[in-house]
């Protein structure tokens, strides 16, 4: 880990140099128009989902050790009057409360650090279940495309509570509503975890589960956020949704909450000048031969408010001489308010690739339509949102969101200079303006609609989509 000093350097500096290049304007930004993008057509490959973690079969009693009451300014501690359910979305996200009354469903809705944290889930035994999916539709405004219906995924996923301080959580996810040998689909562990749960700020976790880099990340059931498609941030810069093998701790003290593993690294020779380290992400049966480390604060001072800050750091030869010594460094800010109606997201990330000169030297003799590999990745978005049926007061819950987002990538913000004639590849710095409705007649279900204009610095290159989604959960 010889680069970790020039890694603290870069991740200080890194926010400066994000802000202006997000503001940035380009030398030939396209007008809005239906033409076809001239960047390639990427086929993303299938994604894990879920970042809930189970409780067990009966809740246990409001306790004086429980989240505090659903005010303004409380900051969030674990030793206020219990008011807030453990489901609350001004703790942990979008969440939705149980809604089938049945201990095989009653099923504590939080992303699990969060769960296994919370004093109520600590009496709960025994074995619970839950799910979530999507239905899409995606419509190219200038029918350049054919229109894609598609069940994209269907979720089910299994826990159970051994003892007060040994906990199970499992998913398994069908992609595409079909798998065989003529069809593109997935069947897929997609997380199996064991919590070792010993006090509030120290607890041990094992197995495989999402890397803790990014919202979506972390909350990425369809109907937790806004718009049917992930934000380009989540799919270009960090390949959500990262599943990974990992052994290490979490826990909470105060309203700070933090989480520290050790996992394998990605592989090198998968990344790409189009999509990045995602190609490096492994699978199933990784290459170990080059570990790190990934991390993650958040800070939730008041209720309706977190602030994220995440990171990763490991080699990516794992053992091949020809990719030299490349590594990967990532660094992520993230943060979300909501009040009164209003909410907004917030995100930067960014990614250095040690070494990607070398890299870039053996892709071209392996793979040169991968390359130029970028030193330097860089992507953010800023979203709004507003309630408009906050205004009635609904007992009933409902909610009616208008949104808009602004999101900004590269995956070529700094490349290496050309070496054995690979130059940098023109049409990787995205933008994308969307705005949509949500609407959650409960807040296990969401129908969505959204209209997504997006160009790159080619000029003509402007692509207009409209998309449709039904999601849930339980």
């Amino acid at each position: 880990m010889d680069h970790l000093p020039r890694s603290s350097f870069l991740f200080l500096s890194f926010v400066i140099q994000a802000l202006v290049w997000f503001a940035a304007p380009r030398a030939a930004a396209a007008p809005p128009q239906t033409g076809a993008g001239t960047g390639p057509v990427i086929e993303l490959p299938a994604e894990a989902e879920a970042a809930s973690a189970p409780a067990a079969a009966s809740p246990a009693p409001p306790s004086a050790a429980s989240p505090p009451a659903a005010t303004n300014s409380s900051p969030v501690s674990a030793d206020s009057h219990e008011s807030v359910p453990l489901q609350s979305p001004h703790l942990v996200g979008d969440q939705p409360k149980r809604a089938i009354k049945s201990s095989l469903f009653n099923l504590a809705r939080e992303f699990q650090v969060d769960v296994s944290l919370d004093p109520r889930a600590a009496g709960q035994r025994g074995a619970a279940i839950g799910g979530y999916g999507e239905v899409t539709l995606n419509l190219p405004v200038d029918r350049s495309a054919p229109a894609i219906a598609d069940l994209r995924r269907t979720v089910i996923y299994v826990g159970y509570n051994f003892t007060e301080h040994i906990r199970y959580f499992a998913e398994i996810e069908w992609e595409h509503a079909f798998t065989s040998s003529e069809e593109h689909g997935e069947i897929a562990v997609e997380q199996m975890i064991i919590d070792f749960t010993i006090r509030r700020y120290f607890n041990v976790r094992a197995g495989m589960t999402i890397v803790p880099v990014n919202l979506i990340n972390l909350f990425h059931e369809p109907s937790t956020f806004n718009g049917v498609e992930r934000p380009d941030v989540d799919v270009y810069i960090i390949p959500s949704t990262w599943k990974q093998l990992v052994v290490g701790f979490y826990g909470a003290v105060g309203a700070l909450r933090y989480q520290l593993y050790v996992t394998p690294g990605l592989r090198a020779e998968g990344f790409s000048a189009a999509t990045g380290i995602r190609g490096g992400v492994q699978g199933n049966l990784p290459k170990t031969r080059d570990f790190g480390l990934t991390g993650r604060l958040d800070w939730a001072p008041l209720l309706g408010a977190n602030l994220g800050l995440s990171g990763y750091y490991a080699g990516a030869s794992q053992g091949d001489p020809n990719l030299g010594g490349v590594s990967v460094t990532i660094a992520a800010l993230d943060a979300r308010f909501g009040r009164a109606g209003f909410v907004t997201r917030g995100q930067l990330s960014y990614v250095y690739i040690h070494d990607a000169a070398q890299l870039n030297q053996t892709l071209a003799l392996i793979n040169a339509a991968a390359g130029p590999v970028a030193r330097q990745l860089l992507g953010g978005y800023l979203e709004v949102g507003y309630d408009l049926l906050h205004p009635l007061h609904l007992r009933s819950g409902m909610q009616l969101a208008a949104f808009f987002r602004y999101d900004r990538t590269s995956t070529q913000l700094d490349v290496p200079e050309a070496q054995l004639a690979v130059p940098q590849q023109p049409g990787f710095d995205r933008s994308a303006y969307v705005a949509g409705l949500t609407f959650k007649p409960i807040f296990e279900v969401a129908v969505k609609f959204d209209y997504t204009y997006r160009h790159t610095e080619v000029i003509d290159s402007g692509t207009q989509l409209l998309d449709f989604a039904l999601a849930y959960q339980f």
